[in-house]
């Protein structure tokens, strides 16, 4: 069975891996990465954009793809076209993970270091919350200083980093959302340093392409 994740980000490639390897390893995945997906993007998704990443989607099931993930967050929105492109299941960065948060509010912290996944994490939890007939509470965290402590101070500075806003966030939530692939190799410490449910776009979208390609007997 090989999964295509498409990514715009080469620090969301690990999260994947670590993801994969502990809720579906039997999947052989293929990393696909295009940079110029997110530096383009300027808080819109133009239809030069879609097109780009129709291609991607498109080249990904012409050579063996058994179905595909978007890790980039910004083409969560695009899913709903690019689906129709493709024989193969096609999983949005968010639609699994806002199930398991709706299941794990009502009160739930979103913690992301773009504007605009801020606002598109709480679009599609609210109407994720909305098809189920369930009311939920967002707590959004902008903390645009995630990425760029990565790349300077590494993986340890990134996990205290995000520690520090979970905790910030726990007195007033039921669960945090991790609402970019990139923060999941911090899920292990979080976790043993914060009193709330993490939940971390990866390991849901792993499970939920698990479901998928398991249940057509793959």
């Amino acid at each position: 069975m090989r999964v295509v994740m498409i990514h715009a980000l080469a620090e969301s490639i690990p999260p994947v891996r670590m993801a994969f390897g502990e809720v579906f390893p039997e999947a052989e995945v293929i990393n696909l990465l295009d940079e110029g997906l997110l530096i383009d993007f300027d808080d819109k998704l133009t239809p030069k954009l879609l097109r780009r990443m129709g291609t991607l989607v498109n080249y990904s099931a012409e050579y063996g793809a058994d179905a595909i993930g978007l890790a980039c967050s910004v083409y969560a929105p695009a899913v709903e076209i690019l689906k129709e492109l493709v024989d193969v299941p096609l999983v949005s960065s968010y639609g699994p993970v806002m199930a398991d948060a709706v299941a794990a509010g009502p009160r739930v912290g979103i913690i992301a270091s773009v504007p605009a996944t801020i606002r598109d994490a709480e679009h599609y939890l609210l109407k994720e919350a909305e098809e189920r007939n369930t009311k939920i509470e967002t707590f959004p965290c902008l903390a645009e200083d995630l990425i760029p402590v990565l790349r300077e101070q590494g993986e340890e500075g990134f996990q205290r980093r995000l520690a520090e806003e979970v905790n910030k966030l726990a007195p007033k939530v039921d669960a945090v959302l991790f609402s970019q692939f990139s923060m999941a190799t911090a899920l292990d410490h979080v976790k043993s340093n914060c009193s709330v449910p993490v939940l971390s776009p990866p390991h849901s979208s792993a499970r939920r392409l698990k479901e998928l390609l398991m249940g057509r007997g793959g």
